[in-house]
């Protein structure tokens, strides 16, 4: 029998955590989507990708770091340009997918399908384990390039990890609410069908 969430009424707890999942959806698939556009601008126009490397350069020469820094940024900047058409395959292609996990979720939280949350939460648990590895390389490079850049980058950065997390915190708790839910509605439909079985056979 198909489990219908129409028939029990909502708290105001769980109507806003709902609209609050949708609209976390939304902002998902929008930041994919220009993440998505970007990628493909640069991607095909390679006059854009050469001026943000000879942006690069210059603010590298201007800026004068400890020797071992520079050289090391300097290696990854001359190995990410001469692969640069792979990495943003990669980079188009992953959030493809999570553009794509995102209207899941958005379909998923209409229409309290839970497994449609779970590609969402695995996607996003992904981004913000590479986002804690990059806030963490960034903040100890961040002294060695400049006073201010090591006190701003460590609050921006750390309040655009928090956000995540709470994103992906606030998804997993209406997905636990939708379980939970499906839990007590299959019971209840259980008990009904052994009641009716009783009514039948007496």
């Amino acid at each position: 029998m198909r489990i219908n969430h129409k028939d029990y009424i909502p708290s105001p707890h769980y109507c806003s955590l709902r609209c609050l999942v949708l609209g976390e959806g939304l902002l998902s698939s929008m930041l994919s989507l220009l993440l998505m556009i970007i990628s493909m601008v640069v991607l095909v126009m390679d006059n854009t990708w050469h001026l943000v490397m000879d942006m690069a350069e210059l603010w590298l020469q201007e800026n004068h770091w400890d020797i071992k820094v520079t050289h090391a940024v300097w290696k990854c900047l001359d190995w990410l340009d001469r692969n640069h058409k792979e990495v943003l395959v990669i980079i188009m292609v992953t959030t493809v997918m999570h553009f794509i996990f995102s209207l899941m979720l958005i379909f998923g939280t209409m229409f309290y399908r839970r497994i449609f949350l779970i590609p969402w939460m695995v996607s996003h648990m992904i981004s913000i384990i590479i986002m804690i590895i990059t806030f963490t390389c960034w903040t100890f490079m961040s002294f060695f390039i400049d006073l201010l850049v090591a006190i701003i980058f460590p609050v921006i950065g750390g309040l655009v990890l928090g956000l995540w997390i709470v994103m992906w915190r606030q998804v997993y708790n209406f997905f636990t609410i939708l379980r939970e839910r499906d839990r007590h509605v299959f019971i209840n439909i259980k008990m009904q069908e052994e009641t009716k079985n009783i009514f039948l056979l007496a």
